[in-house]
């Protein structure tokens, strides 16, 4: 199970990212990032949690560096990557996106994550 946490911690260091694209609303989209990360994993929603505070209150990784790391924690657990977390982690990303109004940036993000995603 050790490897579906950090594949869940991948999944809060990219809200990180979808949540800094957006300049001047982090602590909404933060607050909703939350919710919708309880809703999408349940009891496992922890582990995004606690990587996604991490990021935001300590390390302040470059968006590329954090997505650049996410990235490579799917790939080091691929076989753990079923196609349900895909399709998780691109709903958490659309719905943090989507707290005020999705940008070029956060587009461009999540169209980058789509297409990542079919290469691991």
């Amino acid at each position: 199970m050790f490897e579906k946490r950090e594949i869940h911690r991948a999944i809060g260091e990219l809200a990180y990212v979808i949540s800094k694209a957006q300049s001047g609303h982090e602590l909404d989209e933060k607050k909703a990032f939350y919710e919708i990360i309880e809703r999408e994993l349940k009891f496992d929603a922890w582990a995004a949690e606690s990587r996604f505070e991490i990021l935001d209150e300590a390390v302040h990784p470059t968006l590329d560096h954090a997505y650049n790391d996410a990235i490579h924690e799917f790939k080091k657990y691929k076989e753990y990557l079923t196609p349900e977390l895909k399709e998780t982690t691109l709903r958490v990303m659309e719905s943090v996106a989507k707290v005020y109004f999705k940008s070029e940036i956060q587009q461009f993000v999540i169209d980058r994550l789509k297409e990542d995603l079919k290469h691991v």
